[in-house]
This record gives structure tokens, C-alpha cells and sequence, in this order.
């Protein structure tokens, strides 16, 4: 066949000033021809914004810069407002999961972006589109001729010229769809219609295009108009002449071909136009993850509580109580981090703090007793909240609860439950789901508690340093250096131990790594201008040392904070000299930043791994006979004995100077777990572990639980308790 019936080109025109006063010649309205048949939704594609140069490797072709890029703006803050809950249409709390409110949302955005092209670009926005529209309505008004041009491409052409999916097979009317390469036929096209208005010797024409799926054969709809009027297109009657030509029909055909001829060889992009419907799943995702995982909480704490709803308390001693109040602390801690406003949580620690001054001043209290009465006030906001919480769950109406799952029942249990649970036949390699949740939950919690101790004794530490800096220590103080350092690496080795267990390379390492390379630049830089002033003067510059030491520590605590530096790192620019007592930090180069894939390497992970020996009683539960070989006990005798030096100089002097320290007492409390399981480890050569008999009994819990599509707003809940305990208060102060 030859190109005239490959691609069959069929045109008409409206002109008014052929017609009768405000009358077309085939209709008076082709702006909302385009608007109304030409784009409409269940007959086109919608096509995403793409970069010209890398989509169809043209050299020096500048970037695709369309207003289009703003809807996915729109959408990503559409998707963020709705996660938070602050958007009108989620006032009821069943709405919050829904996918359908969030595509709601994007329609609403979008309307009929992407799915037109012309002589704004590839992809038009509605807006764009809206615009386009109105300029070839308002040249048809000023008596331009509008041309509406038909293209018919038969299925053997689309395949030779790569445009039509190889595996495609024919099924009936609407059947293309998601099948044709819509970069590669949009792009052709505007190269035709390029080469047919200027054989046509159009100045300046406008016009939009879409490729319509809806029938048997794919078509493509054209409207152009000139926006001026051009002599050499001109009739008699001073209006544009009518119907395209057959010269103007051919070079549209051979613009085209030759386009799809050129971009034969090119990948194929008929993926291109399900990009928009991944685009739009992937928020879909974000939303439904965001929302499940906070769901998720509340399914699990539900499903663990008691089925005596009058256990249902944060002061509780009952063991039934110690994972659900865990449970529902974490929840709280989270909004009180995400929501402060929305939670109240500013407003109540707020008066904590005010309260805190006040009594400091009336009292006349030191530091540590001002520390311990805002720590106390923030206790009870976290009782109060809690228990806000519970009131609220115990509110739900029973049949409701439909909801229970293996996992639900594993993840809801307790440690003690999950290790009871555990199968007693070590032979058996089936997946065991109770073992699987204990070992992570004990992973995530252990690296929750050291990455809290890290972050406290590097505070310590850096007081200590300020304090000798302005001459406020003594010789005998640095014992409490020496502890802190001790300390700091302890943790920092345990932390990258759970973070081996538990990282896995993500986008967000490499952004982390990002963020911190201009410090890192900035360091070397300051580094390599010190050396080299030292060098020219011969003389050792110390207060530039001594300001680049402080940000160098600085530096790699925010890395290991971050995750993109560990222990190695520290241990590189801090000299901790154990025999001689000493601390300091090196004059050296920064450690460049590093995810934790390159960073957390095997013979690191071996050099920690048996630091905690003590804390893995629920790893090995009741196998008596769990072994640990020489080199690791060995290890572990050590971190004991080093650890355990430096606490007991530390409590000589903080008791020699009547002081209290919180991080002394709890790692006092580790260091004697710590004692028995270094003689089990070094004389029998074992790991202490938890038995069958070591555990009590729980009682029995709820299990069934809501489902995941149920939401319950936390921070409107514990904002209502909050304020509700500080309207009691008022009342019986002013009965008082």
C-alpha cells in the first residue's frame, strides 16, 4: 500500500463569513470542538510531560519546560493534605484511606491535562489547552477559516513504523489503547502539521491535536486556524480560503513518515502512555501506605489489649498492659512529633515549661531539679494522652471488630507471648512468623535504645568540652570524660550492628550522603587552607585547629546520626587513648559521608556483634545450649571490663560531689546484666538464655481488631483529652 492510503486524511472547514451573521459554515463553535469531542476523556490518552532531548535524543534540543510539571506539584501537595488530614473533603474518618477521595482530587487538579498536543507542546495542560482553544475561537470570530483535518492510520503502517505495540492484538473498538508509542505519533505529527502549514504559507497558526482510541482505527483530530491573515491563502472575499490541498495533505503525510522513519530505531515509548497512570498509582501508593501504616498501629494495639476493657490504663501494673501501653506511647510520641499543633502537644508542653520557670524561680531550684519537673510534666502529658487514647478506643462499637489475622495475632502479642509461640522443634525449617516478629521487634527496639544513648552521651561529652573550654572542670573531673567517650562508642558499635540487621539500600541513603557533602567540601577545604598556612608560617595555628576540630566532631556525629557514617568513622578523627586516659580530637580530613551499604561492612559487623551478648536472651529463647566461641566471648569480657572501669570511676566522683546522674544509674544497671552473662559466655562457653519457665502468663487479649481501611484521627483525640484534663483543672482551681 502506498502512503496515501496508509495514512487517509479527510478535512472540512467552518468560516463565518460564508454563513450567515454568527453561523459557521459547519458550525459556529470550534473552540469547544476542541474542548468538548476533540479531548474528551474516554476517547483520549493522557500523555506525561517528558524532556524532548532525552526522549528523542535530539542534540541541543532544549528541555520540554511545560506548565505541565505544576499538576504533579499540585498533586504531591494534594496527596500531602490529604495524609495529614487537612483537607475539606476528609471530615469523616471512613474517608480517610480512600483511594477514590484522592483521585477525586487529581481529576479536580487535571481536568483534561496531557491529553492534547499542538503548537504548545506535547503535552498541554488544561490551562494550555483552555488557551489554545479560545485563540483558534476567537481567529474564527475574526472570520479565519478553522480547518478540522481527520487522519486514519491503518494497524499495518502503525506496526512498520514502531508505533504500535508488536504484541498488540486487535480486539475491537477501544482495543488500542494503552498500545500506541503516543511520544513518537504526537511528535510526527507536529513535525507534519510544521511542514503542511508551511507549504500552505500559514504566518501564524494555531492549533491542537489529539490522538483518539475510542473506535476500530486509531485517528488523529486536528483544528488549526491562522491567526493572521495571509495574502497568498487569501479569496476574493477576504476571508481565508477553505479546504487544505492535496500539496498541503502530502507533506503532511511525508512530515509525518519521515519523522517515524527517523525515529524507527529508537526504543519504542508506547510505555509512555501508562506513565500517567503509574504517576497517578504511585501517589495512590503513598497515600494508602501512609495511611496503613498509621492504621496499622491502632489495628495492632486494639488487637492486643485485654478483653477487660477495665485494664485499659497507662498506670497499670498488669502484664497484660506492658505491650499495649508500649504500643500506645509510640503512637502518641509520633503525633506529638508530626502533629505538635494539631496534637496540642506544643501548647501543653508549653505550660509545663512556664510552670517549670516559675517553680525554678519561687524555689529557687538548680538545673538537674528543673530537668526532673519538666520530664515529670511531660510524663503525665503522655498518661493523660494515652489514657485519652484508650477512652476513645473503648467507644468503638464491637461489631466493628471483624478483623483477625495470623499476623495480626503475632504482631499484637507480647515478647513473651511471641516467645511461647515460638515452635519448639529447633529441626524444623518451616517459617516460624512468632520467631521472625520477636528477632525483628528486639532489632528495632535495641537500635531504638542505643541510638537515644548514643545521642545522650554525645550531649554529655560536648558539655564537658564547653565547660573546660571556659575553665569550669578540674583534673579530677575527667572521669566523666572518659565514661562518656566509653559510653558514646559502646552504643555507637550497637547501632551499627541493628542497622546491618535492618538496612537495605534505599534512594534516601543517597540523599542523606548528598545533604552532607557540602560539610564535607567545606571541612577539606578549611582542612587544606590550614596546612597550608602552618606550611608558609611554620608556625602550628591552634585556634584554626581548634575551631575546625569542633565542626570536624560536629560533622561526623551528624553523619553517624544521619546514617551515613558509623563507629569507623568516629574512631578516625577521635584518638581515645584507654591506657593513658586520654581524649581528643585528631587534626585529619573528614571521613567523606557513606550509605550504610558501602559503610556497615562484614568485618565491622564482627568486630560489634558481641558487645550485647547480654540483651539476646529472647534471640536464643529456651535453647539452653545456645554457644558462643572464644573470640566472642573474649570480646565481650572486654567491652565489660572497659565499660566497667570507667562507670566505677565515674560513681566515685559523682558521689565524691553529690551529684546525681540518670545515664550513670542506667548504665550502672546494664553494666551488672552485663556480669553474669560474661562468666556464663567466658567459663561454659554459652549464652545466657530466656527459658519457658522465666515467662508468666498473659491474659487473654482481644485479638480481633479493626480493619485496615478504619481510621482514627490520634492527634484530634489526645488534643480532646489534653484539653479536657486542663478545663478540669481550671474549674478546681477556681472552686479552690
Amino acid at each position: 500500500m502506498g502512503l496515501k492510503q496508509d495514512i487517509v486524511i479527510k478535512s472540512e472547514y467552518t468560516n463565518n463569513a460564508r454563513s450567515s451573521p454568527g453561523k459557521g459554515s459547519r458550525g459556529s463553535s470550534p473552540g469547544q470542538y476542541v474542548m468538548r469531542y476533540m479531548a474528551r476523556e474516554e476517547a483520549t490518552e493522557v500523555l506525561a510531560p517528558v524532556r524532548m532531548s532525552s526522549a528523542l535524543g535530539a542534540k541541543g534540543a532544549d528541555g520540554y519546560d511545560s506548565a505541565a510539571f505544576t499538576r504533579y506539584m499540585a498533586r504531591d501537595q494534594a496527596t500531602e493534605r490529604l495524609i495529614a488530614k487537612e483537607d475539606e473533603d476528609l471530615q469523616e474518618a471512613d474517608a480517610y484511606g480512600s483511594p477514590l477521595v484522592l483521585k477525586q482530587k487529581f481529576r479536580q487538579i487535571d481536568k483534561l491535562s496531557g491529553r492534547a498536543f499542538g503548537r504548545g507542546g506535547i503535552s498541554l495542560t488544561h490551562a494550555e489547552l483552555e488557551k489554545s482553544s479560545q485563540n483558534i475561537q476567537q481567529a474564527f470570530d475574526e472570520g479565519h477559516s478553522v480547518q478540522k483535518v481527520v487522519l486514519s492510520f491503518t494497524e499495518d503502517y502503525l506496526r512498520e513504523t514502531g508505533v504500535l505495540d508488536p504484541k498488540f492484538k486487535h480486539k475491537g473498538r477501544g482495543s488500542y489503547k494503552g498500545h500506541i508509542d503516543q511520544l513518537k505519533l504526537r511528535q510526527a505529527i507536529m513535525q507534519g502539521v510544521e511542514r503542511m502549514t508551511k507549504a500552505g504559507r500559514f504566518i501564524d497558526p494555531e492549533w491542537v491535536g489529539t490522538i483518539q482510541l475510542d473506535t476500530s482505527h486509531v485517528h488523529v483530530h486536528i483544528a488549526l486556524a491562522d491567526t493572521q491573515f495571509s495574502k497568498s491563502r487569501m479569496k476574493s472575499d477576504g476571508a481565508d480560503r477553505g479546504k487544505i490541498n492535496e500539496r498541503e495533505k502530502a507533506m503532511l503525510r511525508k512530515g509525518i513518515h519521515f519523522a517515524l522513519e527517523d525515529m524507527k530505531q529508537l526504543k519504542s515509548f508506547n510505555s509512555q502512555a501508562s506513565v500517567e497512570r503509574r504517576n497517578v498509582v504511585s501517589f495512590v501508593k503513598d497515600y494508602a501506605y501512609a495511611t496503613l501504616h498509621e492504621n496499622s498501629q491502632i489495628q495492632l494495639l486494639i488487637a492486643g489489649l485485654p478483653k477487660n476493657k477495665r485494664d485499659w490504663r497507662y498506670g497499670t501494673n498488669r502484664k497484660s498492659m506492658k505491650h499495649s501501653n508500649a504500643l500506645a506511647v509510640q503512637i502518641v510520641e509520633k503525633v506529638f512529633a508530626e502533629e505538635p499543633e494539631k496534637s496540642g502537644y506544643n501548647k501543653a508542653m508549653q505550660a509545663v515549661l512556664d510552670y517549670a520557670d516559675e517553680s525554678s524561680f519561687k524555689n529557687k531550684l538548680d538545673d538537674s531539679a528543673k530537668k526532673k519537673l519538666i520530664k515529670e510534666g511531660r510524663d503525665r502529658i503522655i498518661e493523660r494522652s494515652v489514657n485519652g487514647l484508650y477512652k476513645m478506643l473503648k467507644g468503638i462499637d464491637p461489631a466493628e471488630l471483624t478483623t483477625r489475622t495470623k499476623m495480626t495475632d503475632i504482631q499484637s502479642s507480647s515478647d513473651e507471648e511471641l516467645a511461647q509461640a515460638i515452635k519448639q522443634s529447633s529441626q524444623s525449617a518451616a517459617f516460624d512468623p512468632a520467631a521472625f516478629e520477636l528477632r525483628v521487634r528486639g532489632y528495632n527496639k535495641r537500635q531504638e535504645v542505643h541510638t537515644v544513648s548514643v545521642s545522650t552521651f554525645y550531649a554529655l561529652t560536648t558539655e564537658y568540652d564547653i565547660a573546660k573550654e571556659n575553665r569550669l572542670t578540674d583534673e579530677t573531673s575527667h572521669v566523666m570524660k572518659l565514661f562518656y567517650e566509653e559510653e558514646l562508642e559502646f552504643h555507637m558499635g550497637l547501632v551499627d550492628k541493628y542497622r546491618t540487621f535492618l538496612s537495605f539500600h534505599h534512594n534516601r541513603d543517597m540523599d542523606r550522603v548528598k545533604r552532607l557533602r557540602p560539610r564535607y567540601d567545606s571541612l577539606v577545604s578549611r582542612y587544606n587552607l590550614i596546612t597550608k598556612k602552618e606550611s608558609e608560617t611554620q608556625r602550628m595555628d591552634l585556634q584554626s585547629r581548634n575551631e575546625y576540630a569542633r565542626d570536624l566532631r560536629a560533622y561526623t556525629f551528624e553523619c553517624f546520626r544521619q546514617g551515613v557514617g558509623s563507629l569507623k568513622e568516629w574512631r578516625a578523627i577521635t584518638k581515645y587513648d584507654r591506657e593513658a586516659g586520654t581524649v581528643e580530637t585528631r587534626f585529619v580530613l573528614p571521613v567523606r559521608p557513606k550509605t550504610p551499604a558501602e559503610n556497615l561492612t562484614p568485618i565491622h559487623f564482627d568486630a560489634v556483634k558481641a558487645w550485647d551478648v547480654h540483651h539476646l536472651g529472647l534471640d536464643y529463647y529456651n535453647k539452653p545450649d545456645a554457644r558462643i566461641d572464644t573470640k566472642n566471648a573474649l570480646t565481650f569480657a572486654a567491652v565489660f571490663e572497659a565499660r566497667k572501669h570507667r562507670v566505677e570511676a565515674a560513681e566515685i566522683y559523682v558521689k565524691a560531689t553529690g551529684q546525681e546522674l540518670q545515664a550513670l544509674t542506667s548504665a550502672k544497671r546494664d553494666i551488672d546484666d552485663m556480669e553474669q552473662a560474661v562468666k556464663k559466655a567466658v567459663d561454659e562457653g554459652l549464652i545466657q538464655t530466656v527459658m519457658l519457665t522465666d515467662l508468666s502468663s498473659q491474659d487473654e487479649r482481644q485479638l480481633y481488631t479493626i480493619p485496615l481501611d478504619r481510621s482514627v484521627d490520634v492527634a484530634r483525640q489526645v488534643r480532646q483529652s489534653l484539653e479536657h484534663v486542663e478545663m478540669m483543672e481550671q474549674m478546681e482551681e477556681e472552686l479552690e
